[in-house]
């Protein structure tokens, strides 16, 4: 049986396919920086951006004559923040695979007194630069969100925990600031949670892109405390099985949970001279500082000491907050696509129903979300929901009446794109920043074809005339 669309119905697929693509390719929404004059106890871009001019003035890395200036700075402003300093001074050392690395370092290290400690929430940043740039984002931009918390952490009531501020030291080096924390210091395993900022650029949105194992509690929270938040279990996957590393690497290889929060826009800046503070993304900044103050608050009024969880699927659209669930379902939805998929498929059979050929290209993405759910269960919203998209549409197609016309089934049949552009389209632009437009081809020819395979009953049904 041949079904086939009124030219109302054929009209409004490449509509709603330009409409729901424009959607996907809006930006998220990003806080504007907030200026000096705002209230005590919100974050400043504007106060923060004083410590960065303070602090990547040149660049300095450890032993040179800078580097003692900014250590002397930081110190100077946690003590007019009535968070006297210490200095961790030592032999940072530190194994990784074939990667070696030791040197002498200078952490600064302050601790907010909480009204009740279970465990302290950590702030990590490191203000050491390259020889080669200033170090405005890379960290310097970290080192002054520290500040700016603690300042308006102290000008609201206190929380529940203890607040650590640790300012590493030798982290260009190979995460040597990190690693003499984590094996001498009498703090090393208290913290119930840590909070590492970070940058690989200039600017852009700031990710929450790596977390410890069992992330499931941690994801909850800042779902929670920043309900807008651009964190992506895709990141977290990929991420892992990499070679980088940052302090964090350090952190969660002592045993302790935490999140990582970088930018990556303008690469091409980074470890450069043009690391400065004139191409420092203020809207960037403040994106840190919302992160560091909301969680800071949040973790800070929980019990830390009982914490645990699995692991979590989690990622963000343009028309949602931040979406979690456990991995726990990530086989039961890949088993439910594939039942939905048989079921279409013979339903459409037993009615000799034209495009079954579909289901051949929706059975392939099928076993490929198989194929990741174990060993990748963050990646698999990818392709289940784009997927499971692809199948209702198919399934609405081959069920159809000989004439498809405007009314509920094509409403939903329109509806259904949104979910693949929504999931797909973002995360190829942010792959293409992190690895240029060639480094990305890859990724966007398998987007592309999987997203054509989820939009082929939508399509088939705009080539069909009577």
């Amino acid at each position: 049986m041949r079904t086939v669309g009124t030219r109302a119905a054929r009209l409004a697929v490449p509509a709603a396919l330009a409409f729901w693509i424009a959607i996907a390719l809006l930006p998220f929404p990003r806080p504007a920086p907030v200026a000096a004059t705002a209230p005590a106890a919100d974050f400043s871009a504007a106060r923060a951006l004083e410590h960065v001019r303070a602090i990547a003035q040149r660049p300095h890395p450890p032993g040179s004559e800078e580097h003692a200036r900014v250590r002397d700075y930081i110190r100077g402003a946690l003590a007019g923040l009535g968070a006297p300093s210490e200095v961790e001074a030592g032999i940072g050392e530190l194994s990784l695979g074939r990667f070696h690395a030791a040197g002498l370092v200078e952490n600064v290290i302050a601790r907010l007194p909480g009204t009740a400690n279970t465990q302290p929430v950590m702030l990590a940043a490191h203000y050491d630069s390259t020889p080669r740039g200033p170090g405005a984002s890379d960290d310097a931009h970290g080192v002054a969100v520290l500040l700016e918390t603690l300042r308006a952490l102290r000008s609201s009531p206190p929380l529940r925990n203890d607040v650590i501020f640790l300012i590493t030291d030798g982290e260009e080096k190979g995460l040597l600031g990190a690693a003499l924390f984590m094996h001498e210091h009498p703090w090393r395993n208290q913290p119930g949670v840590v909070l590492n900022f970070e940058a690989r650029g200039t600017g852009g949105y700031a990710n929450m892109f790596e977390t410890s194992a069992g992330n499931e509690w941690l994801i909850r929270d800042l779902q929670a405390a920043v309900p807008r938040a651009y964190a992506t279990s895709f990141a977290y996957e990929v991420y892992r099985r990499m070679p980088n590393n940052t302090d964090l690497t350090v952190f969660k290889g002592g045993g302790l949970a935490g999140m990582n929060f970088a930018f990556i826009e303008h690469p091409e800046f980074y470890h450069r001279p043009q690391d400065d503070v004139a191409h420092l993304d203020l809207h960037s900044l403040q994106e840190q500082g919302r992160y560091a103050l909301s969680l800071a608050r949040r973790f800070g009024n929980e019990d830390l000491s009982a914490q645990h969880s699995g692991d979590a699927v989690y990622f963000p659209t343009q028309i949602t907050p931040l979406i979690v669930y456990p991995a726990s379902w990530v086989a039961p939805i890949a088993w439910l696509a594939a039942a939905g998929l048989a079921a279409a498929a013979w339903w459409g059979w037993k009615r000799r129903a034209r495009g079954l050929w579909m289901a051949g290209p929706l059975a392939v993405v099928a076993a490929l979300a198989f194929l990741v759910a174990a060993p990748a269960p963050g990646v698999s919203y990818l392709l289940e929901w784009p997927l499971l998209a692809g199948i209702a549409a198919f399934a609405l197609l081959v069920t159809a009446p000989p004439v498809v016309t405007v009314g509920w089934r094509l409403v939903v049949m329109l509806l259904c794109p949104a979910v693949v552009f929504l999931l797909l389209l973002f995360p190829v632009g942010t792959v293409i920043v992190a690895l240029g437009l060639r480094g990305a081809a890859p990724v966007v020819a398998v987007a592309a074809i999987l997203m054509l395979i989820c939009v082929s009953p939508q399509l088939a049904l705009a080539w069909r005339s009577k």
